[in-house]
C-alpha cells in the first residue's frame, strides 16, 4: 500500500469538445523519486438533460442549451410535497414541436394526463395551462422540449395537501398543521347528490365546551388576516370564511351544499407557537331522489333506467356497448328533450367532464348506413346535438 501525493491536475487545451472532457492527474507515490501522470477521458452526454435546484424558479428557452431535444427535471422532495408548474408563454407550430410534462418512475417516462402542449399558449384552456403533480419524491416531474419551443414556465413546491380531490360517497380526515400550510379539498360527488359537511375546528386544548352552530352563514369573521387556522368555503356562489385562533373553543359546523360540489380551502400561518389548532372533516352524499330514485351511488334514473357517465378510459363505440353489456345494460338511448336535459346535466356534472370529450351514447347505423338505431331495440325517434 503507497500514500499518494496530488501534485498537479490540469484540463488539457483539447479538453472540451462536444463528446468528452479530458484531464491529467499528475502524482508521486511516497518515497519513491518518480513523478507519474495519468489521463482520464469522460464521455459527455449528447443529450441535453437538465436538473433544476431551486424550489421556486421561473424558466424560459433563452435559459437551456441549443437543442432540439431537451428533458428538463424539476425539483423532488422526499416529504411527499407536490408541485405546481404555471405555463406562462408557449408559440411552437404542433407539426415541429411541443412541450410535454410527465412523471418518470423507475427510468421510464410516462404521462400523467393530457399534458403534450403545442401551439400558442392562447389556444390553450386554463386548465391545461396548469399542471399539478401530488408527489415528487416517487415519481419525478419531467419537461420534455421539442422542437425548440419557445416557452416560460414558473414552477413552486407545495404542501402534500395542496390540491385533494374526493369521490366517494362518504369520509373523513383530520388535520393538525404545525407550520406554514395552504390546503385545498375538493369534494366532487356525482349528479344527484349534495354534499353533507361537518366540520369541527378549534383549539383542541381550550377549556370552553365545543360549540354547534347549525346556521354556518352566521359565522363570516374571516375578512382580517387570520393568527390561526382558517378555513374559506366555496359552495357554489356561497362563500364563508372562519378563523379559529389559539385558545378558541372548538365549533361544530353542519353543512349541505347547495350542488354536487364544494370546495374547503385551508391556511395556517407558521409563525403562530401553537400546536393544538385542529380540524376534523366528515361528509356523505345525501342523495336528492327526485334526480336518483333508487339507483345506487353515482347513477341517475331516466325512465325506468339508470345511467352513469364511465369517462375513465377511451374506447370505440363496440367496446363502450360491450362494457355496458357486461354491466347487465346498453349505451344509453335519448328518447326526449327531457332525457337529453338529464343526461347533459349528469354529464356537466361530472368529476372528469372537459370541453373537449366525446361521449358515446346507443345510437349507431352499423347495420344499415344512415339507419341509426339504439342499442336496447327502443324505437329511434328523437335527434339533438350536445352542447
Amino acid at each position: 500500500m503507497y500514500n499518494i501525493d496530488l501534485i498537479e491536475t490540469k484540463i488539457l487545451p483539447h479538453a472540451i469538445d462536444l463528446f468528452s472532457f479530458c484531464c491529467s492527474v499528475y502524482y508521486k507515490i511516497e518515497d519513491h523519486a518518480s513523478y507519474y501522470r495519468s489521463t482520464f477521458t469522460f464521455p459527455i452526454s449528447k443529450d441535453c438533460h437538465l436538473i433544476l435546484r431551486p424550489t421556486v424558479a421561473t424558466l424560459t428557452q433563452a435559459d437551456l442549451p441549443s437543442s432540439a431535444d431537451c428533458r428538463v427535471w424539476f425539483p423532488a422532495t422526499p416529504d411527499d410535497r407536490g408541485l405546481v408548474v404555471e405555463l406562462e408563454r408557449l408559440n411552437v407550430p404542433c407539426t415541429r414541436g411541443f412541450v410535454h410534462f410527465a412523471t418518470t418512475s423507475n427510468s421510464s417516462e410516462r404521462t400523467g394526463g393530457r399534458h403534450k402542449l403545442c401551439g400558442k399558449l392562447e389556444e390553450l384552456p386554463n386548465w391545461e395551462r396548469s399542471i399539478y403533480f401530488r408527489e415528487t419524491a416517487k415519481t419525478a416531474p419531467v419537461m420534455h422540449l421539442h422542437g425548440s419551443p419557445t416557452f416560460t414556465v414558473s414552477y413552486r413546491l407545495v404542501d402534500h395537501c395542496y390540491n385533494i380531490t374526493f369521490t366517494t360517497a362518504e369520509g373523513n380526515f383530520d388535520l393538525q398543521p404545525t407550520g406554514d400550510l395552504l390546503c385545498t379539498f375538493r369534494i366532487h360527488l356525482p349528479y344527484g347528490n349534495r354534499v353533507s359537511l361537518k366540520l369541527q375546528v378549534g383549539d383542541m386544548n381550550a377549556r370552553d365546551k365545543a360549540e354547534t352552530v347549525p346556521d354556518f352563514q352566521d359565522l363570516k369573521n374571516g375578512v382580517d388576516p387570520c393568527l390561526g387556522l382558517q378555513l374559506q368555503l366555496h359552495d357554489g356562489d356561497v362563500r364563508w370564511s372562519h378563523c379559529s385562533k389559539p385558545g378558541d373553543s372548538e365549533r361544530l359546523i353542519d353543512i349541505v351544499s347547495k350542488a354536487n360540489q364544494v370546495t374547503l380551502q385551508v391556511t395556517r400561518d407558521g409563525t403562530i407557537n401553537d400546536e393544538a389548532l385542529r380540524l376534523r372533516i366528515s361528509y356523505r352524499a345525501e342523495p336528492i331522489i327526485g334526480i336518483v330514485g333508487s339507483c345506487g351511488f353515482g347513477w341517475v334514473v331516466l325512465g325506468q333506467f339508470c345511467v352513469t357517465v364511465m369517462d375513465q378510459i377511451k374506447s370505440s363505440w363496440e367496446q363502450a356497448e360491450n362494457e355496458c353489456m357486461r354491466l347487465g345494460g346498453h349505451l344509453v338511448s335519448v328518447r326526449s328533450e327531457r332525457d337529453q336535459k338529464i343526461l347533459d346535466n349528469l354529464l356537466t356534472n361530472s368529476v372528469g367532464y372537459r370541453d373537449h370529450n366525446a361521449y358515446w351514447i346507443g345510437a349507431s347505423d352499423g347495420a344499415h348506413e344512415g339507419d341509426f338505431r339504439w342499442s336496447d331495440g327502443l324505437p329511434f325517434s328523437f335527434s339533438s346535438t350536445f352542447q
